[in-house]
């Protein structure tokens, strides 16, 4: 994960975070941070950003927005290419510490911003996955890409399970990172009234959790500081990623709640029972039916599987079920004593497992 921290208190604190995708960069609640020298590593953060930036952004335009995205390899590379599509309140560069490991094997990597992400602005209607997996489909149509693995993690992984259903023959192998290989609402289903509210509960934040990630900075150095992980004295240049402008102000993740309609536990209730006030963006993971999906599946399927004590998406039995179901192409590897993000929590095993299966995937140029 990018930056080289996460924001530990709030995975500790709020499995609303947990469970809509991992916040994507550093902070340090506890400790004070020495002023100038943040200054000095803003400074060079910034120039960090725009080479990093300069090298690797590309930008499309698709049917319905310029989509942008990261790209990792060789641009004439067709044959191999991993497409990572990220988690909720990320953007691409949380694929950033892994590409170039796998540009060795011969990938071609591209990690997309999703709509309100990154740098891809949102559509201009109501979309849904379903036109989000449009551009992407109109993306790999104007670089020519005839099929791709298809990576995702979190609300990623089931849109790409959305992509699979929609574009079967543009996938050769999907990479579901506890996410898209069960439906969304399977665990809250399992639970009786009060624990279903107390659950509902915990997506309400803290006020001063609410102010530090969601409110107003009034420059760019502000929100960049409201992120920086004092423990890793490093530039942290990532963290520029998230900051955006906003009416003559700087924000990180604010809005970005609302877009998935998980503000509080009252929307939160509403996207998972269906209320028809919820957009279809934000509907569309609750749409998506996993077991239909896969029961014609004939490529192979990585499915990687967070599980705890406090794991906010119990769905390992149903995971197993599929996978056992079918064994000839599903592989289901579960990793133990983490919440839900396991590139954070375990990046070495992480990107020995997804090697070995891009290693495994048979391509062709049909």
């Amino acid at each position: 994960m990018v930056p080289t921290k996460c924001h530990r208190s709030i995975h500790v604190l709020f499995h609303f975070i947990l469970l809509i995708g991992c916040l994507s960069c550093a902070a340090s609640l506890a400790q004070e941070i020495d002023k100038t020298q943040l200054k000095l590593h803003y400074e060079s953060a910034t120039k960090q950003f725009n080479t990093y930036e300069q090298k690797y952004r590309r930008t499309t335009k698709t049917k319905n927005v310029n989509l942008s995205y990261l790209q990792w390899g060789d641009n004439q590379n067709k044959t191999k290419v991993l497409i990572w599509l990220h988690g909720s309140l990320s953007n691409a560069y949380e694929f950033a510490p892994f590409a170039l490991d796998l540009v060795k094997i011969g990938y071609r990597i591209i990690s997309i911003d999703q709509y309100n992400a990154g740098k891809t602005p949102l559509a201009p209607f109501d979309a849904s996955f379903d036109d989000l997996c449009i551009d992407i489909k109109s993306l790999m149509d104007t670089l020519e890409i005839q099929h791709a693995i298809i990576g995702g993690f979190s609300r990623g992984g089931y849109l790409a399970t959305n992509f699979y259903k929609l574009f079967p023959t543009y996938v050769a192998g999907l990479i579901l990172e506890d996410g898209g290989s069960v439906a969304f609402n399977t665990s809250y289903f399992k639970l009786n009234k009060r624990q279903l509210e107390q659950k509902l509960q915990e997506v309400n934040l803290p006020a001063d959790i609410e102010e530090k990630y969601f409110g107003f900075y009034n420059d760019q150095f502000a929100a960049y500081k409201s992120l920086y992980d004092d423990s890793n004295k490093s530039d942290q240049f990532e963290i520029l990623s998230f900051l955006k402008p906003l009416d003559q102000k700087w924000i990180t993740y604010r809005g970005q709640q609302e877009y998935y309609h998980m503000r509080d536990s009252l929307q939160m209730s509403e996207a998972i029972f269906g209320n028809p006030n919820v957009s279809k963006y934000a509907s569309s993971i609750i749409k998506i039916a996993p077991f239909e999906i896969f029961k014609q599946v004939d490529i192979p399927v990585l499915i990687l599987d967070a599980i705890s004590v406090h794991d906010p998406m119990p769905v390992y039995a149903e995971n197993k079920i599929l996978a056992e179901k079918h064994s000839n192409f599903i592989k289901h590897i579960a990793f133990e004593n983490v919440d839900h993000n396991i590139h954070f929590a375990y990046p070495e095993q992480f990107l020995k497992v997804i090697t070995k299966f891009l290693n495994e995937v048979k391509l062709t140029t049909d």
